[in-house]
């Protein structure tokens, strides 16, 4: 049975950002997070060095989010000399690290099964928990239906107090659904809000409409203006 929790609007992180200019469309919808994946295997792989200099055109109150595969001490040290705000981690968590770190760290899990979520270790250090697809950034989501009842135990047990981060797959037209079946604190977002040529205006518009809607649908005004935005 699941247990009632109070209804919030998720929070917004836009991940993978890699020019400047996507800085504006974060700015323009309130984002609490702007997400860098410093992984040279991704294709939207950055430096720490160009994160800093893109993160400098972001708004104060967008938190920075340097999102890691098995980071070492150098690269953590690296990462807070630059200034960023939360250390996202996939693959490996050294016990090092989490004892060095100072700022917050989420931890992620590449959901492929439900039974993944059981691997996830608790920590005080650790201030989230980010459930993505098996795949990090294939614009895959995970099985929903299938995996709903081990999130949510996950919820009430090592993630229970910290904030639970939906990733995996996200894009306007199913965010309202995940919002309504998974009810998280924060809703993270990549190749749901890219075309061609990177990063989408009209696109990222249209998903943080869609996840302040009460009804999940974009108002009028909304998709006005992301139509208009597309015939220029």
């Amino acid at each position: 049975m699941e247990r009632n929790r109070r209804k919030v609007v998720p929070r917004i992180k836009i991940c993978g950002l890699t020019r400047m200019e996507e800085t504006s469309y974060l700015n323009e919808i309130g984002a609490s997070y702007a997400g860098f994946v410093l992984w040279e295997k991704s294709r939207r792989g950055v430096s720490v060095a160009q994160a800093e200099e893109i993160g400098k055109c972001l708004k104060n109150g967008i938190k920075r989010v340097a999102v890691t595969v098995s980071p070492d001490l150098a690269l953590l040290e690296q990462i807070e000399e630059a200034g960023f705000d939360i250390l996202q981690v996939h693959g490996e968590l050294f016990g090092e690290v989490l004892a060095r770190c100072r700022i917050p760290v989420w931890r992620a899990c590449n959901l492929k099964q439900p039974q993944d979520l059981k691997r996830l270790e608790y920590h005080p250090g650790i201030s989230g928990y980010v459930v993505d697809a098996g795949e990090a950034g294939s614009g895959q989501k995970f099985d929903w239906q299938g995996s709903k009842k081990a999130v949510e135990e996950m919820r009430y047990t090592v993630c229970a107090g910290k904030d639970f981060i939906l990733a995996g797959g996200l894009n306007p037209e199913n965010i309202a659904q995940a919002v309504r079946i998974f009810q998280p604190d924060v809703v993270d977002v990549s190749s749901g809000v890219e075309g061609a040529n990177g990063k989408e205006r009209s696109l990222i518009v249209a998903f943080a409409g869609n996840v302040r809607q009460k009804n999940g649908t974009l108002t009028e005004s909304i998709a006005g203006k992301v139509r208009d935005d597309e015939k220029e």
